[in-house]
């Protein structure tokens, strides 16, 4: 297993943001570039996920492992995908027992292959820390499937 090291102040910026759910980065007291390196870095390496609002991050599960805390943690209201949008369909095409081959989620969503590749590694695997697992049986497609972390995603809602 890879050990993480942190710098006390990547670590404090990573509690102060399990402590407090969003973090603002105005509330930090680093200032100027050394607080915008800091952030950086940190969601550069899948700590903290960069919210829609401006210097607003929230603490990823990969984040919440680097200081110790329990991954399955995360409050019901985080990371909730809204039902409808190309995302929620792209989940639950994973979701299946059979999981989704790249050309169907490409065929579902109209997105292309570099895009559907993208969202597997980026938004699914980095941004809500679902595990996705991939097999190629002999003479098909390869096949996706997402193996962990759907229940904290879709509390209260079948996918």
């Amino acid at each position: 297993m890879k050990t993480i090291k942190l710098t006390a102040t990547q670590e404090t910026i990573l509690k102060q943001a399990a402590e407090t759910g969003t973090l603002h980065a105005s509330t930090l007291t680093l200032k100027g570039g050394a607080r915008k390196k800091v952030l950086d870095s940190l969601a550069n390496k899948g700590f903290l996920i960069r919210m829609k609002k401006a210097d607003t991050f929230d603490i990823s599960p990969q984040g919440k492992a680097a200081i110790g805390l329990p991954v399955d943690d995360q409050p019901a209201d985080k990371g909730k995908i809204r039902t409808g949008t190309k995302l929620h369909k792209v989940i639950k095409l994973l979701a299946r027992p059979e999981g989704a081959a790249i050309h169907e989620i490409m065929r579902e969503t109209g997105w292309q292959q570099h895009t559907v590749r993208g969202t597997l590694a980026g938004t699914l695997k980095k941004r809500l820390g679902l595990t996705i697992e991939s097999e190629k049986p002999e003479g098909k497609d390869r096949m996706y499937r997402i193996t962990a972390g759907l229940k904290a995603l879709f509390q209260g809602e079948t996918v």
